[in-house]
């Protein structure tokens, strides 16, 4: 009897071994942000990260179990501005200075059962809802729940309930908030999400989500996309629409705020083209997540997230890689976006620009594959600064080394 029991413990756990993944990346990070008012002092940091990562495979029973781990861990290697906030290394602000290491860790179990799974513990989304953030050093993460199913055909649904989120600048899990600077913090006790992915052919696809910050927003989102190909130029064209209102007490008052807008996509082999138009409507500013929470289903979204009340913008991006010059794995990138129409008491003719150019190479084989290396510079320029202060026009520049490795 016991070596019948130890034979189907081992039949069972088989796979959860056999497709098991360990994967470390390492990141050398320098960012600088130059603000043109002279009496700003600049921010930025050089930091190095280590980040490791462990993923099951599923047991062979009825309903698979599993589960996944992560570790991640970020030390300033400069003693430059540590003065200030850089949004990437915490912030202490007692003693009103950066911390100089941090760490985040997670775990996550997850259930599957034919094509349904669910994941409760660390998340990392990345829906129109709630989005990681990689754009820096350590990942945003969250924790809570989420299920995924595509049981239908065609037809993909999501359900979940994120209570916690880990900001990209933090080492602790937090209750979810509104991005709101110079303004008290309310929490919410959660975020509910529920969300419909369908293709119906080759060519359209749609999707509907839904999202609740209890007591602070809610928020809808619909998309239509069509793709094909004329020739060798693969055609798509994208329509987005978000429409957000406050929830429950509105803690943070009322939220009036659609944006919709539609972009373009014309890759032709190592060409790609894309270019758009969004507009917001309504007296507020698009909500977003405390923490930095980007919101890259917006078209447009950038470092000035061109998110302000009945803003105008259209922007237009240009991608080649160099694989046909006999250089694979380097690619670059130009892109312009202008903000018009913006809303504010007392200030006319408010717009803002931004313009970044970023050279990224990963070396696709041999000894050294899997090392990358980056370069971006960002140029911004607002008429009138933003809501909350003035004098806010900066240049950007990031430097960033990566290597990431698959046992």
């Amino acid at each position: 009897m016991f070596f019948i029991s130890t034979c189907s413990l081992s039949v069972a756990y088989a796979d959860f071994f056999k497709d098991q993944k360990l994967s470390v990346d390492l990141r050398n990070f320098y960012i600088e942000r130059e603000f043109k008012d002279i009496e700003t002092e600049n921010i930025g940091s050089w930091t190095q990260a280590f980040m490791g990562r462990y993923e099951s495979g599923y047991t062979n029973t009825p309903i698979q179990l599993g589960v996944d781990a992560s570790a991640q861990y970020a030390l300033r290697l400069n003693n430059h501005n540590v003065s200030r906030a850089d949004t990437i290394i915490p912030y202490d602000l007692d003693t009103g200075r950066q911390d100089r290491d941090y760490a985040k860790f997670g775990a996550t179990l997850k259930l599957k059962y034919n094509k349904t799974e669910l994941k409760i513990g660390e998340l990392l989304p990345k829906n129109p809802i709630v989005y990681i953030d990689d754009s820096r050093q350590l990942l945003t993460t969250y924790s809570g729940a989420m299920l995924e199913s595509s049981e239908l055909e065609k037809l993909k649904i999501t359900a979940g309930r994120v209570t916690r989120i880990n900001a990209r600048n933090d080492d602790d899990f937090r209750k979810l908030s509104l991005f709101r600077p110079n303004a008290p913090r309310y929490e919410s006790d959660g975020l509910n999400l529920i969300g419909l992915d369908c293709m119906f052919n080759t060519h359209w696809t749609a999707s509907y989500w839904w999202g609740q910050l209890e007591d602070i927003y809610r928020q809808q989102y619909l998309n239509f996309a069509y793709s094909t190909h004329v020739g060798s130029t693969k055609i798509k064209v994208d329509a987005r629409y978000f429409h957000n209102t406050e929830d429950g007490q509105a803690l943070y008052g009322k939220i009036d705020n659609q944006a919709y807008g539609v972009m373009t996509t014309l890759q032709d082999g190592n060409h790609t083209l894309m270019s758009g138009v969004r507009k917001n409507d309504g007296a507020s500013t698009f909500p977003t997540l405390a923490g930095y929470v980007p919101q890259p289903y917006l078209h447009a979204w950038s470092n000035l997230g061109f998110v302000k009340p009945n803003e105008l913008t259209w922007h237009v991006l240009y991608r080649y890689d160099f694989a046909e010059l006999g250089m694979p794995g380097l690619k670059s990138t130009l892109r312009y976006l202008h903000g018009s129409d913006i809303t504010r008491e007392g200030f006319k003719d408010n717009k803002e620009t931004e313009k970044s150019i970023s050279l990224k190479y990963i070396v696709p084989t041999g000894q050294f594959k899997g090392i990358g290396l980056e370069v971006m510079h960002i140029r911004t320029d607002l008429k009138y600064g933003t809501a909350y202060s003035r004098g806010t026009d900066y240049n950007e520049t990031r430097f960033i080394a990566t290597y990431s490795y698959q046992f």
